[in-house]
């Protein structure tokens, strides 16, 4: 089966199929909530451990600071007023007592968001108030839609930024709204600050209602991993909802280096004192992966200064967009590479490759054929722009801090057009070396529009900067819930997740997580599905949260010592460490267990 026909496989299956279709198989006892703790663990002081006055940096997409599951329930407790006395809870009738009079005063009218459930294996009814997904608010100019942002007149401090948000204290248990049970206000955003794309920062109590969306989804999905919900009110709430987070948007250049601005990110970051830094995104292209960068140094000293470090390790596996081969010398290898004309909705004009080895002595030489059958003459050192056939080639060689050497070729072409068709390159070391060559288009794509047709394709060396950081925890990501076809069986490692060693020799993944069909909140009021090593990195995050509230004077080698010397081993782990699962699957409890000794 292709890798393009497996991601429309998983496309249609949560996109397409009636919800529950093919997930019908998974019975409600057998699914995996994640994000939840088997029993109640304390810090010092006798409170729940909830990530309470722990701060997470994430850099990614941004966050939706208008979901419900993204506030603190510290606007105070209300009761509600059974208007007509029939004993049940009528949204659009019944009210919120706001100004504790006894009476349904104008302005009190409650109603609901049933929030959009597109996780297929949890199980809701859109069609009543459930407290254990949905969310009150009260519709003070009843016109049975929630009001919120600048848009509709709310400003930053309108609690809950909007008409506001309720939570049910459900006292029996029976997911309704029953007479005598109390409400708790939404009012504080659990975000402090946003560093936007464009470098401007956006702070709760100043500007936060005025934060960019996340146009793609990304960081909210992380974050409802993290902190979303409420502790013992939503099925479906973050490891710490008590926790509080400071987001750093990536803002992305059409061509790579993709990500520029990690410097500045991080540096915005640690100046807001987080406890820990999560990194969600994942590069390779001309990149050296050996640590040797700017970004890699200062993440080195992040995690010195005690701040943990912790980041998806990749899902570039199974993408054939890296190849491995043990050249000898003077021979002559032929290297061939696909590109289509779009991909993901966009035209194709641009495919890059890095070549990387680690022997600066060696000048190489490659030459690259066209579709329109046109050779360039053999590129071996400096850099240059040049026109071969009807197309662009530019080239540079460079070697890193730690000896790595990068070869970075760059293919548009002359008119603006596409660069699709078969293309190769021939490749000749006069000495043996070690060669690994990355590729990727304008899509910069996991899965592999323009990718490597040859039989040295291999996953092994896979693990994604910046988590090609000496001191970054790369995690790694494994099924779990229900099994998609070609993705990995059910709690084995997902055949995306990068693995291997890195180029300078470091074992590429520290642990896994589950990574494959788990649940979290999605922009514009949802619950979805979330997937990718993207999706572990928040879990290995979530456990280190609670740690830290357990014990503030953990440092990051400590916490990665306690995470890795309390993993599950399994027969899908195997013997550990090894370069595939790192030291096993993350062992949230365990941790804290271990901790608490």
């Amino acid at each position: 089966m292709s890798d393009i026909f497996k991601k429309l496989i998983a496309v249609f299956i949560i996109t397409i199929l009636p919800a529950g279709f093919l997930y019908a198989q998974v019975k409600a006892d057998k699914i995996w909530i994640t994000t939840k703790l088997s029993e109640k663990y304390y810090d010092k002081e006798g409170n729940i451990l909830t990530g309470k006055g722990v701060v997470v940096g994430d850099v990614d997409s941004g966050i939706d600071i208008f979901h419900p599951m993204f506030f603190f329930a510290d606007g105070g407790e209300y009761n509600w007023i059974d208007v007509n006395g029939d004993g049940k809870f009528e949204p659009g009738k019944d009210a919120v007592d706001l100004n504790k009079n006894g009476k349904d005063d104008r302005g009190e009218i409650l109603n609901y968001i049933d929030l959009r459930n597109e996780t297929y294996l949890i199980q809701s009814d859109p069609k009543v108030y459930e407290p254990d997904m949905d969310f009150l608010y009260v519709d003070r100019n009843l016109n049975g839609k929630r009001d919120f942002g600048e848009k509709d007149g709310f400003t930053e401090a309108d609690p809950t930024y909007g008409e506001q948000f309720f939570i049910t204290r459900d006292a029996n248990v029976n997911n309704k709204l029953d007479v005598g049970e109390k409400l708790n206000a939404l009012q504080t955003s659990k975000v402090r600050a946003v560093r936007e794309k464009s470098g401007t920062i956006r702070r709760r109590g100043v500007d936060l209602i005025k934060t960019e969306p996340d146009s793609i989804g990304h960081g909210t999905g992380v974050s409802g991993i993290l902190l979303g919900g409420h502790y013992g009110v939503q099925k479906l709430h973050g490891i710490a909802p008590d926790a509080e987070i400071v987001m750093a948007n990536i803002k992305y250049n059409y061509t790579p280096r993709f990500v520029t601005s990690f410097p500045e990110m991080l540096t915005f970051l640690r100046t807001e004192g987080i406890n820990i830094l999560l990194f969600e995104d994942g590069e390779w292209m001309y990149e050296y992966m050996d640590g040797s960068t700017e970004e890699e140094e200062l993440t080195n000293e992040i995690a010195r200064s005690g701040i943990t470090v912790i980041g998806g390790g990749g899902n570039l596996a199974d993408g054939n967009m890296h190849i491995k081969d043990t050249i000898p010398a003077n021979v002559v290898r032929i290297y061939n590479f696909s590109a289509p004309k779009e991909a993901e909705g966009k035209k194709n004009d641009g495919a890059f490759i890095s070549f990387l080895w680690r022997q600066p002595e060696l000048n190489i030489s490659f030459k690259i054929k066209a579709p329109d059958g046109t050779v360039t003459s053999g590129l071996k050192d400096g850099s240059e722009f040049m026109k071969s056939g009807k197309y662009n080639i530019y080239y540079e060689r460079s070697v890193s801090p730690k000896g790595t050497v990068m070869f970075k070729i760059g293919i548009s072409e002359k008119d603006s057009g596409t660069v699709n068709g078969d293309w190769s390159v021939e490749v000749v070391s006069p000495g043996d070396v070690i060669l690994d060559g990355f590729i990727v288009d304008v899509t910069q794509s996991w899965g592999g529009s323009t990718r490597w047709k040859s039989d040295k394709i291999t996953g092994e060396g896979t693990v994604t900067f910046p988590c090609t950081a000496d001191s970054c925890m790369a995690i790694g990501a494994y099924t779990v819930n229900y099994e998609w076809p070609g993705y990995g069986k059910l709690n084995d490692l997902c055949s995306y997740s990068g693995i291997g060693y890195n180029i300078n020799g470091k074992m590429g993944i520290d642990l896994c997580a589950p990574g494959h069909t788990t649940f979290t909140t999605s922009t514009n009021y949802g619950y979805g599905n979330f997937s990718g090593t993207s999706s572990a990195a928040p879990h290995v995050v979530g456990a280190a949260i609670l740690m830290l509230q357990y014990d503030k004077s953990l440092t990051h080698t400590q916490i990665r010592n306690i995470l890795l010397a309390t993993t599950t081993r399994d027969e899908f782990t195997g013997s550990v460490p090894n370069t595939n699962w790192g030291f096993g699957k993350l062992n949230t409890e365990a941790a804290i267990k271990y901790l608490m000794k």
